[in-house]
């Protein structure tokens, strides 16, 4: 703490110092533990927070690493900055690397919470706490204010307008001095689910000047690009999805494969599309293609005019019928109050995806207690990429522990068995909690999964009837505890049929490099150096399915157990769930006494994928995505799901006739897809 011991400086030209921070403890149910505390900084600076003894601001729990973030305060702003934390630094909700603070943000690490306060009137006012006057020896580090209760929130935006309404008046945001825009479709995410709503909208008529998207990642599919290359799917390797699933082409036609067969493929796609599954294996588009599509398809529909670059802090029903989206720009667009804008919309669609990446119990205890052996364990859908290379260029024997048996953990196999070209004695410990015979695969009616090595075998991730078939029909007919049972019986982790895939595990039994073990993993260590020039390793205990432990000593572990659904992690959806108190779908599982009801899943809606919660006179919200699962479709995460959901909310919009989204009716349609072949704006 010596570092933010100094004189009192004047005012700056921007920024006023001391600089404050209110800090609190924060427990699993999001309440205050303890007193609120004060934290000046005195100068500018960069301050270490974490748990690391040479940490400026040390905070402690398990979740926090050692050197977690820094306040870099300058003349000119105040910024934090994530310093490669294994759980991420949050500002409003939003994880962030580098990010301008401004006065009421609120900065969010596992367990604590730091809120930029006003600048103090004068050097001697920002010693006093709530009317306590503190001892000046404790200046500009953590102080523990008398108050038995924590102060009120100093975030006034968009808390003034929004505070604990419902329904805010129009004239009132107008008033608040922040800039209002009106439009009438308003896209919440910035992701593909947005892209694939409004391009409906542009291919159904409605103009650019109507439609805005709010998100912080100006290229649509960059959060999803990012989960693949970090699971090693670079653009050259193939998704799991079909031809006709193009979130670029509302038609879907022509699909990736005859895209492909003008690139040099022949007629090997054509063949794979008419033949699969039983002739061939299933068709699936090279990512690269998929990326493409979508750069043209935006740029044809006037994406980056209709984007904002910005981070959504709430949302609320208007007094007039509609909805108040507020949000904060992101970036160099602006700065201070200047960021802080409402967007007033007729119709709102939500589509913000998974809240996080999962970490399990003993991953998350590993890498918080050992964080010098962070190197050696790493989630698939984080970066990881020096660990094949550390592999390769290593002289010795290397061996990988992968955790999980889904279509990750088969492409993580897949690039280990790469590597191996470079370093033959890599070796492969596939961590599964059971074995697979032929006769495990999960079953629906008189259908049975194909099992192959220990791995359920299906082409997509859900049966292709659920799509566009008659499950689909079924599904969204069902009641709820039906869908239930449905989604727990045809879901569950899967993998694609690829030879190379089958072929890679089975040569690997046969020559040795390739082992799975069985049980659950009940403990990771780390495993020290057998000398100086040799990296650590991690000890994984593993409890067998024979009641054993069987210990593993290996020079790294990549988890592949996947994303965090729990819509309540989303600060902004949570708000949502407790303004409005919206009822959410649950999930079920079959017994012998009827469906069981288990947890809450996503946010409930209409077949039309209306949130009938937030109705609003003629005001309408809909929702994409995997927040909407156990909902009235099945296979919502996915490129088809999100065009599904749009076509629906979309034509929902037409039938009500309330927002003149006219009709794509067939010769419409087919001028649109003409204009789409050409490359014409809608």
């Amino acid at each position: 703490m010596e570092r933010l011991i100094g004189c009192i400086r004047k005012d700056l030209m921007m920024m006023n110092f001391p600089v404050r921070f209110r800090v609190r403890q924060i427990g699993i149910d999001g309440n205050t533990i303890g007193g609120s505390r004060i934290l000046l900084c005195e100068e500018p600076g960069a301050f270490l927070v974490g748990k690391s003894d040479a940490a400026d601001v040390p905070l402690t729990g398990d979740a926090v690493s050692r050197s977690h973030m820094s306040l870099v305060l300058s003349e000119a702003d105040v910024r934090v900055r994530d310093e490669g934390s294994t759980n991420g630094t949050y500002v409003n909700g939003t994880r962030v690397e580098e990010q301008v603070l401004e006065v009421g943000d609120q900065i969010s690490i596992p367990g604590w919470l730091l809120e930029l306060l006003t600048p103090a009137e004068s050097a001697s006012s920002a010693t006093r706490i709530a009317g306590v006057e503190v001892d000046a020896s404790l200046v500009s580090r953590l102080v523990i204010t008398d108050d038995d209760a924590p102060p009120p929130s100093r975030r006034t935006f968009p808390d003034m307008e929004f505070g604990g309404q419902d329904t805010v008046g129009i004239e009132a945001l107008r008033a608040s001095g922040h800039p209002v825009e009106e439009v009438k479709f308003c896209a919440v995410g910035g992701g593909l689910g947005s892209f694939v709503w409004v391009d409906h909208l542009r291919c159904y008529g409605i103009s650019s000047n109507d439609i805005r998207a709010i998100g912080t990642e100006e290229v649509c599919y960059r959060t999803y690009q990012r989960y693949c290359k970090n699971s090693q799917i670079p653009d050259h390797e193939r998704l799991r999805s079909n031809s006709l699933s193009r979130p670029d082409n509302i038609w879907g036609f022509p699909g990736y494969a005859l895209r492909e067969v003008g690139k040099g493929i022949g007629v090997k796609g054509i063949f794979q599309v008419f033949g699969e599954p039983t002739l061939s294996e299933s068709y699936t588009p090279r990512a690269g293609d998929v990326f493409d599509g979508l750069d043209v398809e935006a740029k044809r529909i006037g994406w980056p005019d209709m984007f904002v670059k910005a981070q959504v802090m709430g949302l609320r029903k208007t007094s007039d019928g509609r909805y108040a989206v507020a949000y904060k720009l992101w970036g160099g667009e602006a700065q201070g109050e200047a960021r802080n804008r409402y967007m007033i919309a007729d119709v709102v669609h939500l589509a913000t995806g998974y809240p996080a990446t999962r970490f399990v119990d003993d991953f998350q205890t590993f890498i918080t207690t050992h964080p010098d052996s962070r190197a050696q364990v790493a989630n698939a859908y984080e970066p990881h990429d020096q660990m094949y290379v550390e592999a390769e260029r290593r002289g010795g024997p290397v061996q990988v522990v992968v955790r999980g048996r889904g279509i990750v953990a088969s492409r993580i196999i897949q690039r280990l068995f790469e590597a191996r070209k470079k370093n033959p004695q890599i070796r492969i410990l596939h961590s599964m909690r059971t074995p697979l015979g032929p006769r495990d695969g999960a079953v629906f009616r008189k259908a049975r999964r194909l099992v192959r090595n220990n791995v359920e075998i299906q082409p997509f991730n859900w049966p292709k009837s659920c799509w566009g078939g008659d499950l689909r029909v079924e599904y969204e007919r069902a009641d709820d505890a039906a869908r239930g049972v449905m989604l727990s019986q045809l879901g569950g982790t899967t993998t694609a049929e690829r030879s190379d895939w089958i072929a890679i595990a089975e040569r690997g039994a046969e020559e040795g490099w390739y082992r799975p073990v069985y049980g659950t993993i009940s403990d990771l260590q780390p495993l020290p150096s057998p000398g100086p020039d040799q990296p650590e390793g991690v000890q994984v205990a593993i409890n067998t399915v024979e009641g054993n432990e069987e210990v593993l000593n290996a020079d790294y572990l990549i988890d592949c157990t996947g994303l965090i659904a729990d819509i309540r992690r989303s600060p902004f959806l949570a708000d949502l769930l407790d303004t409005y108190h919206l009822p959410r779908n649950h999930a079920y599982r079959a017994s012998d006494s009827g469906p069981q009801k288990g947890g809450a899943t996503g946010l409930r809606c209409t077949n039309d994928f209306e949130i009938e919660g937030l109705r609003n006179n003629h005001g309408r919200v809909y929702a994409a995505g995997t927040i909407t699962t156990g909902g009235p479709y099945l296979a919502v995460d996915s490129f088809l799901g999100l065009q599904y959901s749009a076509i629906r909310s979309v034509d929902h919009l037409v039938t009500e006739r309330l927002h003149k989204v006219r009709n794509l009716g067939p010769l419409r349609s087919f001028g649109g897809w003409t204009k789409w072949m050409v490359g014409a704006r809608p």
